[in-house]
Parts: structure tokens; C-alpha cells; sequence
């Protein structure tokens, strides 16, 4: 007895262990091998029939097998790529905090630090400053209410500014070429076109006399709700044709919701197994997707139309199918667009899939050459 209690305990001890792992390195291979231990007092309670024990360690030990294949595969896929983001002597560190608002999960007001380096080299090391409406701040962006015009931009973390300094970021570059704008930066790590639309719907004030929004179809599976960063997300779908607002997104897996904890989602969505499987059994990158995506966006134009506002999208694609049905309903729809399409590496921020300062100033250059365009 006291041999069994013993050997239940160290396993519990183990269970917890994997557990904590897994969630501080969000690890899914982790949360199977925390379970894995945990079933393991099954044998010593020998309640449970030998073949369904034998089935189901089967299962386990073939999900871990095939997870740890599949990830092999997919950190060897980008490595071969012009962008590099595995490198086990790169750390990526930052003390960021996130609170919920009626656009998701974003940043508290504070200061954060955020670094990227390579052995001891900084690849990155910045701070941000997050103000009372949960957007970066940018102290280089003197905005003058004696101006009369006002670009506003809308978009993810290229927006934000990940990894960039204030005079790097697309915002502060376009203010400074632009002495006749105000500024606003309303970019969002892992944000996406749902989010900015809610935006709009709720503050109007965000809008500008020009409103750029830099978006691809990476966007697709956080509207549609398939990222752990897209949780508490605002969720749209069509119905009878037109958009609706659809409450907030929770954890989805093979069409069906499940309200778990983000944090658990976060694991989960992480796992290869479950990205194919939702690839294969679901509508993202698909033409139900699409057409979500590309409403949403018209939705955005019109909101800027019936406010005498311009929306300018800065369409960045990698060459695929579904690129082209996206920019070709733009075209449809009547709707600005500039393709902004960046793949070598050398706009990149090195070890990291986000677009450095070359890329802002590549941008800005397109940017400046279309609002020429739209001048009396």
C-alpha cells in the first residue's frame, strides 16, 4: 500500500511538472506527455480492462509520435525559407501584459520591454509605451490640433511596430514626410481586419481623413477565429449576404466553440496535428472565409465613404491562389488598394517574420506615390 501511495505520488509530481512546461512553453507534445504521466496510475489502480488501457496508451504515445513529426517537419520547412524564426541560440523576451477590451486581448497601459537577441548580439532590444486606449505610443509623432487632415493606420503587429523603434515604425515615417497630417497608430499584435472594423463601429474619432490598413490573408484564420490570439476577438459572419456582428471568439475546432481558458486554447492551437485538422475540415482560406474577410474590409470602405473619409489597403500577398480572389474582389468592390508584397529576406527583421524599417520605408514610398494620385 504504502509502495503504491508512493509511486501515485511521484507520478503526480511528474504530471505537474509537465504541466507547468507546458504551459510556459505553450508545448502540446508537453500537455500529451502530462496526460501520458498522469494515466500511468491507471496501471497501479488496475481497475480499468488491459485492452482499453493498452488502446489508449496507444493513442497517446501515437499523438505524441506523430505531433513530434510533424514539428520536426515544420521548424526544417521555415528554416528553408528566405525568413529564418527557429534558431535555438535566439531568445525572444518581453514582460508584456494583456487585459481585455471590446477589441480582444491588448497591451495595458504601461511601459514594456521587449528584446530579440542572437548568443549575446540584440537583433532587437526596444521599449514600448502603451497609453490609456491600449496603443502604442510614438513620442516622435507631434500631432498639432491647428492641422486639418489626419491619417489614421489600422492593422497588426506591422503596424504596431513589433520590434521596431518609434522612427522605424510606418506611422512615425509617414509623419515625418507628411508635415501636414496628424498621426494616429492603431495597430495591434496579432490583430486583424474584425478588430478594426469594430473599431470604427464603436469610435468613430479613430477614423482619418485617409485610413490605411495594411492587411494579407494571414488574417483569415484569426476572423475566423483560429488563433489563440484571435479569443475574446470581435467575430462577423454573413447572413443573407450581409455582415453581422457575431458575438466574441472562443476556441474553435472542427466548426465546433468551446469556451475553455485562453491559455489552454493557446496550447492547443499550436498543436500541427489540430492546424491540419482544422485546415482540412474547416472553411479557412476557403471561399466562405473569403468572402467574411473581403465584407469586412467593404464594410470598413463604406464606413469610411458615408464620413467623407479614404480607405487606402495595403494588400501584401505571398504568391498564392487565395491571394488573388482577395485582391480581385478589392477590385470589384471598388476598393483603394496598393500591393505592398515584400518577400526577401532583407525586410525582414533577421531571425523573425516581421517586416523591418526597409520594409516602412519601401511602403511609404507607394503610399506617398498614390496620395500624388489623389490630388486635385
Amino acid at each position: 500500500m504504502k509502495n503504491k501511495i508512493k509511486n501515485i505520488s511521484i507520478i503526480f509530481i511528474l504530471f505537474l511538472t509537465f504541466v507547468f512546461l507546458s504551459f510556459k512553453f505553450k508545448s502540446f507534445i508537453l500537455l500529451l506527455l502530462s496526460i501520458l504521466v498522469l494515466s500511468l496510475s491507471l496501471l497501479i489502480i488496475k481497475k480499468i480492462n488491459k485492452n482499453i488501457l493498452l488502446f489508449y496508451f496507444s493513442f497517446l504515445i501515437s499523438l505524441i509520435f506523430v505531433e513530434s513529426l510533424l514539428k520536426i517537419n515544420f521548424i526544417n520547412f521555415f528554416k528553408e525559407k528566405s525568413v529564418s524564426i527557429n534558431n535555438k541560440n535566439v531568445i525572444n523576451y518581453d514582460n508584456f501584459k494583456y487585459e481585455k477590451t471590446y477589441l480582444g486581448n491588448q497591451l495595458k497601459k504601461g511601459n514594456y520591454k521587449h528584446y530579440k537577441k542572437e548568443s549575446e548580439n540584440f537583433i532587437f532590444n526596444i521599449n514600448y509605451k502603451i497609453g490609456d486606449d491600449n496603443f502604442r505610443v510614438n513620442s516622435l509623432i507631434k500631432n498639432d490640433e491647428n492641422k486639418s487632415l489626419k491619417a489614421s493606420f489600422f492593422g497588426g503587429s506591422d503596424i504596431f511596430g513589433w520590434g521596431l523603434n518609434e522612427n522605424e515604425t510606418l506611422p512615425y515615417l509617414f509623419f515625418k514626410e507628411n508635415k501636414n497630417y496628424n498621426v494616429s497608430n492603431y495597430g495591434i499584435i496579432g490583430g486583424s481586419v474584425n478588430q478594426n472594423l469594430e473599431m470604427m463601429r464603436k469610435n468613430i474619432n479613430t477614423l482619418g481623413d485617409i485610413n490605411i490598413l495594411i492587411t494579407s490573408s494571414y488574417q483569415l484564420p484569426r476572423i475566423s477565429c483560429n488563433r489563440d490570439y484571435s479569443f475574446n476577438t470581435p467575430s462577423f459572419t454573413i447572413v443573407n449576404d450581409e455582415l453581422k456582428f457575431d458575438g466574441y471568439c472562443i476556441f474553435s475546432f472542427l466548426k465546433l466553440n468551446f469556451q475553455i481558458p485562453r491559455l489552454v486554447g493557446s496550447i492547443i492551437n499550436r498543436s500541427e496535428i489540430i492546424k491540419i485538422l482544422n485546415n482540412a475540415f474547416t472553411n479557412e482560406g476557403k471561399t466562405k472565409n473569403i468572402k467574411t474577410y473581403v465584407k469586412i474590409i467593404n464594410e470598413i470602405n463604406e464606413i469610411s465613404k458615408k464620413n467623407n473619409k479614404k480607405l487606402i489597403v495595403l494588400y501584401y500577398g505571398s504568391k498564392k491562389k487565395v491571394d488573388d480572389e482577395i485582391i480581385n474582389s478589392l477590385i470589384k468592390n471598388n476598393i483603394s488598394y496598393i500591393d505592398v508584397s515584400l518577400r526577401d529576406k532583407e525586410f525582414f527583421i533577421k531571425h523573425d517574420k516581421h517586416f523591418n524599417k526597409l520594409a516602412n520605408e519601401m511602403w511609404l514610398n507607394k503610399l506617398n506615390k498614390y496620395l500624388v494620385t489623389l490630388k486635385p
